[in-house]
């Protein structure tokens, strides 16, 4: 037996801020160095972010390192989805100088527990097994998600194209400038749309279905609808206010004033800074350098601190005016302000955070309704009921656009497949009579499927419920015989909505035959567009007789008596159909003249002649039995009736022609004419043709 080799010992090796760049075997002296990007040449980097339509995430960028004696691959992958994503797979394809495939390609694992936004990646490298390579591309190949979903796809992911910038959009500084003050300083660039996601001002990615960005919840409509034309006015407007501000109070002492406060942190070191200046300048300098500190801490939205400033200073000027509805109208306006900029900077000042956000408020409307109460609240002062009016009006705007979004989510969910979702979502904005369209769609999407398909043997249970199974069932045999395209076509009647089939001999309990189901769901629909066109359409592809009652009306009694002795399903008055099929069988036939007049049979439409051969059979229709004679040639034919289920046929003519027809004891066909009255006028007998 081999000695146990004796097990190493290891220590990991560390520079000087803390990274591992070594592993040291304390037994052999030896130190693998771990290999570091900080220390490789970048031999190639990806254009740019690189993204496929419907992808949960994106590759954010990607270098190809080397270090001399290896080349490795370096992504940074960012994910778009709000599931917490557990585990991608990649697969990464060295190319050579040309662009040509250098070798296999490489499949690569992250493990990860990445939210909506959250990057990931960069810390792993990807040892490339041959060198020589120029380039790389990547594709995804498969997202897990912690919930157990996955995403998979094998489609080239393609490059997004460069988000400008709002300086290199507007081509100029000023206006780049003055969007940031209507739309919040996070705003770097301009709103770019690009394959299925929007990326917003703050540079955030969204998906098309958002009409309003999860990050900063600004409204995409605002955004893309923003006017060169009214921010060069406003920033002109700025610009020409400007020096009349700096003019307005002395400069020293301002300056000073202005210095001390911008460097201040909270409150208290602005207060003393005013008592300071109180004892160290002539009293009414003091008062007045007071009063323009004061303003200065409203305009900068220290409201608090402008309010004790101001009741410091007693009668002096308005000063006790501004301590009290002074200020509340300038913090009103304030709010106003940046309610029209729907600004979620300015949420702390109404009294609210930006998780008080979601589908039905804005910061636009939260900042009116803050607005619109303290203007209400300052009565007549100055044009305050006004600008409560205008607020109310901007408040039933930013409403009506609010809901206006929801409803363009839910035509988005819609339109995507996710019809228990968008039914939710429109139920939520009290649209009862759109929520029908999505469970419409699933039923049109069915009922063609039913007319397509003979769905004997099909079970379904639906539903129209978010995350709710939609769940089908069928034997193997009956899925062998649909064939797998039907199964993808049943499955994709369901939208993107859960689906299940399971394959199983019996239905579980709650199931019921696709058709029923079906029926079902369109009963939820009322009279909704063509929904009982959708019931006729249903029952005319589930009427499995048809065929039956067609072989009966052509005249084929022995396959129709075949066909209702092989049917497995229910069928109304099975007994006395085929009674009334074996009743009629010996008169389909054909017949040679036995004995008799052969001229009684008027085969020859008016002319004399013999009749000695013809064939005959039964057409069943509407509860009436029509015997039709048929000469050789198929030219001519005469026609007899009875009520259904009786076994003597007749015409009447006219009153010295009445004909009777029926099958004697002994298997032959007897013709009789009569006249009114009753009187046999002439006969014939027909023997069948063995």
């Amino acid at each position: 037996m081999s000695p146990t080799p004796e097990k190493p010992y290891f220590a990991l090796q560390f520079e000087k801020t803390g990274a591992i760049v070594g592993l040291h075997n304390i037994r052999s002296g030896k130190c693998v160095l771990m290999p570091n990007p900080k220390n490789m040449k970048t031999l190639y980097a990806l254009p740019a972010p690189l993204y496929r339509p419907g992808a949960p995430l994106r590759v954010l960028s990607g270098r190809l390192l080397g270090d001399g004696s290896l080349q490795y691959c370096q992504l940074t992958l960012q994910s778009l989805c709000a599931a917490e994503i557990r585990k991608v797979t990649v697969a990464v394809q060295p190319l050579d100088k040309d662009g040509r495939p250098l070798g296999l390609e490489l499949p690569h694992r992250y493990l990860t527990k990445a939210a909506r936004d959250d990057c990931f990646g960069d810390k792993e490298l990807l040892t490339l097994p041959l060198d020589g390579a120029a380039a790389f591309r990547v594709r995804v190949l498969r997202v897990d998600f912690a919930e157990g979903e996955a995403w998979q796809n094998d489609g080239a992911l393609s490059p997004m194209p460069a988000q400008p910038s709002l300086e290199e959009s507007y081509g100029d500084n000023e206006l780049a400038e003055q969007f940031r003050i209507r739309y919040g300083r996070d705003c770097k660039r301009s709103l770019l749309a690009t394959e299925d996601l929007w990326l917003c001002t703050c540079e955030a990615v969204n998906r098309e279905s958002e009409a309003s960005c999860h990050r900063c919840h600004r409204v995409r409509s605002a955004l893309e609808n923003v006017s060169a034309d009214a921010l060069r006015d406003e920033s002109e407007s700025r610009a020409r206010k400007e020096p009349l501000r700096l003019a307005e109070s002395k400069r020293e002492n301002r300056a000073l004033v202005k210095k001390l406060l911008l460097g201040a942190a909270i409150v208290l070191p602005i207060l003393i800074l005013i008592l300071g200046l109180l004892t160290a300048v002539p009293r009414e300098l003091e008062r007045k350098n007071v009063y323009e500190g004061a303003q200065w801490l409203a305009g900068v939205g220290e409201f608090d601190a402008a309010r004790e400033a101001f009741a410091s200073l007693g009668e002096y000027r308005d000063s006790q005016e501004m301590a009290g509805v002074g200020l509340d109208y300038m913090h009103a306006s304030e709010l106003m302000l940046r309610a029209q900029q729907d600004d979620p900077s300015a949420l702390q000042m109404a009294g609210h955070t930006r998780a008080d956000l979601d589908d039905s408020n804005s910061a636009a409307t939260l900042l009116y309704e803050a607005a619109q109460k303290e203007f209400e609240a300052l009565g007549d002062y100055r044009n305050s009921a006004e600008l409560a009016q205008q607020c109310a009006e901007g408040l039933e705007a930013g409403r009506k656009a609010l809901v206006q979004a929801s409803y363009d989510r839910a035509a988005a969910l819609l339109e995507a497949g996710q019809l228990s979702a968008a039914r939710q979502a429109y139920l939520a904005l009290g649209a009862e009579e759109e929520a029908k369209e999505p469970a419409y769609r699933k039923a049109q999407a069915l009922t063609a499927f039913i007319q397509r398909y003979n769905i004997r043997g099909v079970y379904a249970q639906l539903s129209m419920e978010p995350g709710d199974m939609n769940l089908f069932s069928m034997s193997k045999d009956t899925a062998l015989t649909l064939g797998s395209q039907s199964v993808a076509d049943l499955l994709a009647s369901c939208g993107q909505d859960p689906v299940d089939l399971q394959l199983e001999d019996a239905p579980a309990a709650g199931m019921v035959p696709l058709d029923q189901a079906v029926i079902a769901l369109i009963g939820t629909l009322g009279d909704y567009r063509d929904s009982a066109a959708l019931l006729s359409s249903i029952a005319d592809a589930t009427d499995y007789t048809h065929e039956f009652f067609t072989l009966c009306e052509n005249g084929d009694i022995y396959g129709a008596y075949e066909w209702l002795l092989r049917y497995e399903g229910n069928f109304e008055s099975r007994d006395a159909w085929l009674h009334d099929l074996e009743t009629y069988m010996p008169y389909c036939a054909s017949w040679n003249l036995y004995l008799g007049d052969s001229t009684v049979i008027p085969l020859t439409l008016g002319r004399d002649g013999s009749c000695m051969s013809f064939r005959s059979r039964v057409l069943l229709q509407n509860g009436v039995a029509t015997l039709r004679l048929t000469d050789s040639s198929g030219e001519y034919s005469v026609d007899l009736y009875a009520d259904q289920g009786a076994d003597r046929f007749s015409n009447v003519v006219d009153d010295s022609a009445h004909y009777l027809v029926v099958i004697t004891n002994s298997g032959h066909l007897s013709y009789l004419r009569y006249r009114s009255g009753g009187k046999l006028v002439s006969s014939c007998e027909y023997e069948p043709v063995q």
